[in-house]
């Protein structure tokens, strides 16, 4: 007798439809004031408000309460007491404390109503806190400088709040600078001049560092920029001649004027040892070129110029870089 197996019919689960999510409760208020509120720059100490116009659009009187408040806001709850009236529009004055903050800032209040009908209301403002110490630039260029000027700049702080402002210079100018801080109540400034007859010869631009110090508790330390550049009458060009191998025994150095003009070179001298000028001075140009040959292991000296278009020397080093010498040991900090 032939047995059939049974045929077993599996029917797929029927899948669940995902349950809905509770629909947000319509909103029962319009807003009668620009959204979000704009409050600018604000110093460090200065209170200001925030004004937010509410209009009610439901249908029966409502109460709101205070759910949340971002740090430095305050609301003065007195004036939520009276329910709001069908059609009512109401001023909610909110004051801010911008103290311990400092830059923008986005804040809010949170309030909730006794309707369970009607959502949570954010009301949002934003300001910009101003550092309680500030200076007009944290970087200032001199641009080009004449050998014999002797330029100036200012770097101006100051402090609000009320309280005097001290600054501090941190650390050691090189010798070609000279600083000098002058104090004014809440404000201060820092004057840096620049002398360039007290740079090394062949050093014709500088990118300086400055650090400050304060006694503003948020801002005690400020990092202060200035470039300049020497202008010279006649440019060098390469600004120094340096030679880096034992092979090499001969440079070139080209003079230009720097308003394109002819000009003479009146005496040129080397003050040092180890090198020697080839090229003699002569007559007027818009160019000259003069070539140097090392002859000893000397590592520095001097070429001075003296030209027809500038008061002073004009000063090119001349450096041999020994490839044979014993590197010099780094100073330990």
């Amino acid at each position: 007798m032939l047995i059939l197996p049974a045929l077993v019919m599996i029917q797929a689960p029927v899948p669940v439809p995902a349950a809905k999510p509770d629909p947000v409760p319509l909103a029962r208020i319009e807003l009668t004031t620009p959204f979000p509120v704009h409050l600018g720059s604000v110093g460090p100490r200065e209170a200001r408000e925030a004004l937010f116009g509410i209009r009610s659009t439901h249908d029966r009187p409502f109460r709101f309460r205070v759910l949340d408040l971002s740090l430095g806001l305050s609301l003065d709850e007195a004036q939520l007491a009276a329910p709001m009236q069908p059609g009512e529009v109401r001023t909610l004055r909110l004051k801010v404390d911008p103290s311990g903050l400092e830059g923008p800032i986005k804040g809010a209040v949170r309030l909730g109503t006794d309707d369970p009908a009607q959502p949570n209301y954010i009301l949002r403002y934003d300001m910009t806190v101003r550092p309680e110490v500030a200076v007009d630039n944290t970087r200032k260029s001199l641009g080009d400088v004449a050998p014999h000027e002797t330029p100036e700049a200012r770097f101006h702080f100051t402090r609000e709040g009320g309280d005097p402002l001290k600054l501090v210079l941190a650390g050691e100018l090189p010798p070609h600078l000279a600083a000098e801080l002058v104090h004014e109540g809440t404000t201060a400034d820092l004057r840096v001049t620049l002398r360039p007859n007290r740079l090394k010869p062949g050093t014709t631009a500088g990118l300086e560092v400055l650090k400050v110090e304060t006694n503003g508790p948020r801002q005690p330390q400020f990092t202060l920029y200035l470039d300049w550049r020497i202008a010279t009458p006649v440019v060098p060009t390469p600004s120094r001649l340096v030679f880096t191998d034992l092979k090499t025994t001969l440079l070139g150095l080209e003079l230009a004027a720097r308003d394109g003009k002819p000009f003479r070179i009146l005496g040129a001298e080397i003050q040092g040892r180890g090198f020697e000028l080839i090229d003699a001075p002569g007559p007027e140009a818009v160019r000259h070129t003069l070539r140097v040959r090392r002859t000893g292991r000397q590592t520095e000296a001097v070429l001075v110029l003296r030209c027809s278009n500038q008061e002073t020397p004009l000063q090119v080093p001349l450096r041999f870089l020994d490839p044979g010498a014993p590197a010099t040991p780094e100073p330990r900090p």
